[in-house]
């Protein structure tokens, strides 16, 4: 079998050219040295085997086929195929030398290891300070010792929670390995059956992950890697269900995989199942569902949080506290352990949810300070989802509407028409007025509150209430439209949250402080801003992000302060970087401490807009109050027309 640093040499010789060792050289990033030698090594290897790399000098280098069948049957080698390939580009060493790295308990020396790779000691160096990074967001460290080389140090479960996220998901820790891809079926039938006994409930992807981390396990137990954990707070913290069934998982790995599980190793596998378990299988089997106060006193905070940022009042809902709380149980294990849980849904949850999502955020500022830690936007978004139910299962009041209906035909048909639509829409209609087309002028709009014309025919005319052309006995697709226009409304009341002298179309700052700071001094021109405004913005912004993409970020005070409801736009000439963005358009928010029943759906047009990338572009590069406004209703989007 061809080594593969032979075979990186192989691939850059050329059967039709001449190639010298300094080009080589400088692919492969080593020195001509290294190339004169590997090529000997190269020769040797190909003797008997249809080709030889002949040399001119001068020229270089050059793979001569004398026999082709041969050749190919020694490239088509079948324990070929089964080889292991150095990586060519630092976006394939990185890992390689991250699970290099990881799996070695001895100090190695940058000379041996770039001679190893086959690359040069500046390529490693810049390849070594992207492991660093990564391997700093897992709490561990690349110890460098004069004389000795490099070692990873840190703690065994921070290690194996690195593999996982850093390795196997992107598929170069057990890439192609058959016998590791039997052993995760064999894990899976294990856990499955397990868990299915005791009636637990885990996801898809939840499930993937954790066969994931426990055949980590059990390699670095193989390997002599053991973990140190503590029995009773475990228990306490997963529950007694939840590790008698890691207890009859380990006994299964045990007999199956040959592989020696302590109580240490127990411990850690109950903390990965309690981790991933869907958060209602908490509340279906085993002992009382019960509530720590340390859990309760979050959620009641973090709905505090939604109260005082959003003035929307869930604090005593208690469907939402529940579900709140039972989420909470596996979410305190993962954060606890620094074991983030993918969201497979998050970009649909961003735009099917957005409204729900920023709740979701700014709830969850909450537990950044608790956790000391960005909750991660995966976790926001499983929180996002029991919002979004919460606030679908509020009862929105409907403003039932008056209604003009007009039509050609007689008496008769008429009433029946009339009939036909209090049928279809009787719970958005009010009072319904039939008028002859010649009698619509005189029509009294104004003294009966008339919101809409329903008409058969066209009206010449001008009314002062939008006018509709419907079909006299109205189809599925119509009932469809007319209700998702009774039930938004007017979007009139946008025109007391924005308004035109607080757009600011040429907003400057070189960063979010002196922005905000330079928006703040804007508003100040229009609006008595409390002392404490600035300040209150700036400690949102420091317990959580505001920047949620779409080149957008939505700062706002960290409690309600102000009297009156304002927006302040601002769209600067470049990009800022916010934190986690670049951010091009600010949404200074600010809602008033009175009551208001169209915060939320001011917030839901808002998020709606902002959460819209095409909108967003449309709006930095036409800034102006119309376009704002037309995006905001959904009265203008832009089209292929108005593409940029």
């Amino acid at each position: 079998m061809i080594d593969y640093k032979l075979e990186v040499l192989l691939q850059e010789m050329s059967a039709e050219e001449y190639r010298t060792s300094s080009y080589i050289a400088g692919k492969l990033n080593v020195n001509e040295k290294t190339v004169q030698s590997r090529v000997k090594e190269l020769n040797e290897l190909l003797k008997g085997q249809g080709a030889v790399i002949h040399s001119k000098r001068r020229f270089g280098y050059k793979l001569m086929i004398q026999d082709k069948e041969q050749y190919e049957t020694f490239r088509n080698c079948p324990e070929d195929q089964n080889k292991e390939y150095l990586p060519s580009s630092s976006a394939e060493r990185v890992p390689y030398i991250l699970s290099y790295l990881l799996n070695h308990s001895e100090y190695i020396k940058l000379e041996a290891l770039s001679e190893f790779l086959y690359i040069s000691r500046n390529t490693l160096t810049a390849d070594l300070k992207k492991v660093d990074y990564i391997l700093n967001i897992y709490h561990l460290t690349l110890e460098r010792r004069p004389n000795y080389g490099i070692l990873v140090k840190g703690k065994e479960f921070d290690k194996r929670v690195c593999m996982a996220n850093s390795l196997v998901k992107g598929n170069t820790l057990f890439q192609k390995n058959v016998k590791k891809q039997h052993e995760f079926q064999m894990i899976g039938e294990i856990l499955l059956g397990i868990m299915s006994g005791c009636r637990m409930r885990i996801s898809e992807i939840s499930f993937e992950s954790l066969i994931i981390h426990v055949s980590i396990a059990v390699g670095r137990i193989r390997r002599g890697y053991f973990i140190s954990m503590d029995p009773d707070k475990t228990k306490n913290m997963v529950g007694e269900e939840v590790f008698l069934a890691a207890e009859e998982a380990a006994k299964a790995l045990e007999e199956r995989l040959k592989v020696s599980y302590g109580e240490d190793e127990v411990c850690y596998l109950a903390i990965h199942l309690g981790a991933k378990l869907s958060s209602d299988s908490y509340g279906t089997y085993g002992p009382n569902f019960v509530i720590s106060s340390e859990i309760d006193e979050l959620v009641l905070r973090m709905l505090k949080t939604v109260y005082n940022g959003f003035r929307m009042d869930f604090r005593n809902n208690l469907e939402l506290r529940m579900s709140l709380n039972q989420h909470m149980v596996p979410f305190d294990i993962r954060m606890q352990y620094r074991i983030p849980l993918e969201n497979p849904l998050i970009r649909e949850i961003k735009k099917e949810c957005a409204f729900a999502y920023t709740v979701a955020a700014t709830a969850c500022t909450v537990l950044n300070e608790h956790y000391k830690i960005n909750i991660p936007e995966d976790e926001i978004g499983y929180f996002a989802i029991l919002f979004a139910l919460a606030l679908e299962k509020q009862k929105r009041k409907i403003e039932k509407k008056n209604i003009v209906m007009v039509c050609m035909s007689g008496k008769g048909s008429s009433q029946l028409f009339i009939y036909k639509y209090r049928q279809a829409f009787g719970k958005y209609m009010n009072d319904i007025y039939e008028c002859p087309v010649y009698d619509l002028a005189d029509f009294d709009f104004k003294g009966k509150k008339i919101d809409y014309v329903f008409t058969t025919v066209p009206i010449n005319i001008k009314v002062p209430v939008p006018v509709f052309e419907v079909n006299p006995f109205p189809e599925l697709k119509d009932i469809v439209i007319y209700s998702e226009l009774f039930e938004k409304g007017s979007n009139e009341f946008i025109y007391k949250y924005y308004k035109k002298e607080l757009f600011l179309s040429g907003l400057t700052g070189r960063n979010k402080e002196e922005i905000i700071g330079n928006l703040c001094d804007y508003i100040g021109k229009y609006y008595d801003l409390p002392e404490t405004f600035y300040e209150s913005v700036m400690k949102r912004e420091a317990s959580g992000r505001t920047d949620f993409g779409n080149l957008t970020a939505i700062p706002h005070p960290y409690r309600v302060l102000t009297k009156e409801n304002f927006v302040a736009v601002g769209i600067l000439e470049k990009p800022v970087w916010w934190g986690n963005n670049e951010v091009q358009a600010v949404f200074l928010i600010s809602i008033s401490t009175e009551e208001d029943e169209d915060v939320e759906c001011f917030y839901r047009l808002t998020t709606n807009l902002i959460f819209d990338a095409p909108k967003m572009q449309y709006l930095i590069h036409n800034p102006a109050f119309e376009v704002l406004i037309s995006l905001l209703t959904e009265s203008g989007h832009p089209g292929k027309d108005d593409e940029i």
